[in-house]
């Protein structure tokens, strides 16, 4: 049976998957900080993810969540058909981590600073994303902790 998550292209060393790059989801994937708040949900719900990359021009300027968009839009009782994304997302500076840090220290960082959903960079460049979903794979494997 072939492993549910693929080593990443960045992952250094595929026998000892420790680091977050074996874990992380390696798509980018993101809106433009012009979407409305319903075409990035519609857009999350068609690719099965709890968060995407806000993106103005060339740069990433937040991320938005799953519960940025139940506790900001359905909870302040804004309008998802004319409320623009960045009105509602966590804008930069983001928090990240590299992807050749260890995975454990993600599972750290993100429960400091109380965030589900964490961009991965190389070389100060996002190249994917770790969630919580993502943590759970890693230490329900006992042999890699």
């Amino acid at each position: 049976m072939a492993p549910k998550h693929k080593p990443h292209r960045y992952a250094k060393d595929t026998t000892t998957r420790t680091e977050i790059s074996d874990y992380m989801s390696p798509s980018v994937i993101s809106v433009g900080s012009d979407s409305t708040i319903q075409e990035t949900a519609k857009f999350m719900h068609e690719k099965n993810i709890g968060s995407v990359l806000i993106k103005e021009n060339d740069e990433y300027v937040g991320i938005v969540t799953e519960t940025d968009l139940s506790r900001k839009v359905l909870g302040g009782g804004l309008d998802p058909k004319t409320t623009r994304v960045d009105a509602v997302m966590t804008p930069q500076p983001l928090f990240t981590l590299d992807c050749h840090q260890p995975v454990t220290d993600a599972n750290v960082f993100m429960a400091q600073k109380k965030i589900r959903h964490l961009p991965v960079t190389e070389n100060d460049k996002i190249v994917g994303v770790i969630s919580v979903k993502d943590l759970v794979a890693f230490f329900a494997n006992p042999r890699l902790r």
